[in-house]
C-alpha cells in the first residue's frame, strides 16, 4: 500500500512502524487492529512475534483461537488494502488519460 500511495517502500520489517505509516495514509485501516483492550494489544504483539519467531524459533506457539482472530484481521486488512490501492490506481489512470 505504501508503494502504491507514495511510490516509496521503506526497507524495514517492523510491523508496528509499517502499520503506523499505512494508517497515516488512510485512517480506514485503524479499526482493523483494535488496541482498546489488553487482549487486542497482546494479539498485535503475537502477530509481530510471529513475523520473526515463527520462522526462526521452535518455541513460538499460537493457539487455534489466536490464529483464527489474527486470520480474520489479516483478511480484513487485505480487503481494505485492495480497495485503497485500486482506488489510487484508478486516480492515476485518470490523470494519465487526460
Amino acid at each position: 500500500m505504501l508503494l502504491t500511495l507514495t511510490f516509496y517502500t521503506p526497507h524495514v520489517h517492523n510491523l508496528a512502524f509499517l502499520r503506523t505509516q499505512a494508517e497515516r495514509l488512510d485512517p480506514r485501516l485503524r479499526h482493523i487492529w483494535p488496541m482498546a483492550t489488553k487482549r487486542e494489544r497482546a494479539m498485535f504483539e503475537k502477530l509481530k512475534d510471529a513475523y520473526v519467531k515463527a520462522r526462526f524459533s521452535k518455541h513460538y506457539r499460537i493457539d487455534a483461537e489466536e490464529l483464527a482472530w489474527l486470520g480474520e484481521r489479516v483478511e480484513e486488512l487485505s480487503q481494505a488494502v485492495k480497495m485503497i490501492c485500486s482506488g489510487r490506481i484508478k486516480q492515476l489512470e485518470q490523470v494519465i488519460s487526460r
